[in-house]
């Protein structure tokens, strides 16, 4: 794994931005998969700002709350258009969500499978981390093997995304489908964005211990095109040099 850290968040965003915009201009048709959270607001935001052509290529959602509609203002497709999708321009036939509304989850994560084969794989995702070491909606205790599915979310995970829901963590739903561990290793290339002092202690885990379903972030060391972009607060417990 390659690990850069930087003095701040910003610099972690036009860093990602900048690998983003190389492999863009390199290769068009990119399929790209997107993350949602509080860390990727920002380098949505800085991508706009450039001028990067994004009409060829496609984007995959990472993963989506099981029981909202793409309509729905918390649901991660809604994120996703305000902040992305709807200013950059992308037609409805390069963008593919998780449907959180379909009526089975096993044969919605099924269909989505298919949509990822039939593109030949993700070249680049994007990733955070929660502070359980979650990975998309993976949870400790996922399978490294483990495919597109229903997930049920821990009551950590749903308490740290309340704020979309009013603040309750009672309104958050208990499952989503996400994209499995197996899905985000076989992407070629893993941009992993990290930042504030609340990731260090996970941050630290998941790179110093051996890759375990305890910690799902672990399993990005077994990856060979992994980038890690840290700010120093959340680098503050690695045994790296700091900037």
């Amino acid at each position: 794994m390659r690990c850069l850290v930087f003095l701040s968040a910003t610099e972690v965003v036009q860093s990602v931005a900048d690998r983003i915009a190389d492999r863009l201009q390199a290769q068009p048709q990119l399929t790209l998969g997107l993350a949602t959270g509080r860390t990727m607001v920002p380098l949505y935001a800085e991508l706009l700002r450039r001028p990067i052509n994004w009409q060829h290529c496609r984007v995959f959602a990472l993963d989506e709350y099981w029981g909202l509609a793409a309509n729905h203002p918390a649901s991660f497709a809604a994120e996703l258009q305000r902040r992305f999708c709807q200013s950059a321009r992308l037609r409805p036939d390069q963008v593919e969500f998780l449907n959180g509304a379909a009526l089975d989850p096993v044969q919605e994560a099924q269909r989505y499978r298919r949509c990822l084969e039939q593109v030949g794989g993700l070249d680049l995702q994007l990733l955070g981390v929660g502070e359980n070491g979650h990975l998309a909606f993976n949870e400790p205790g996922s399978a490294r093997e483990s495919r597109v599915r229903l997930v049920q979310l821990s009551d950590r995970t749903r308490q740290q995304n309340a704020g979309a829901f009013g603040g309750d963590p009672e309104a958050v739903p208990r499952t989503a489908l996400s994209l499995g561990l197996a899905d985000i290793l076989e992407a070629r290339e893993l941009l992993w964005l990290v930042t504030g002092s609340s990731k260090a202690n996970i941050l630290a885990q998941s790179l110093q211990s051996p890759p375990s379903t305890a910690i799902p972030a672990s399993y990005l060391q077994e990856h060979p095109a992994t980038t890690l972009y840290a700010d120093s607060a959340a680098a503050a417990l690695l045994a790296i040099p700091q900037p």
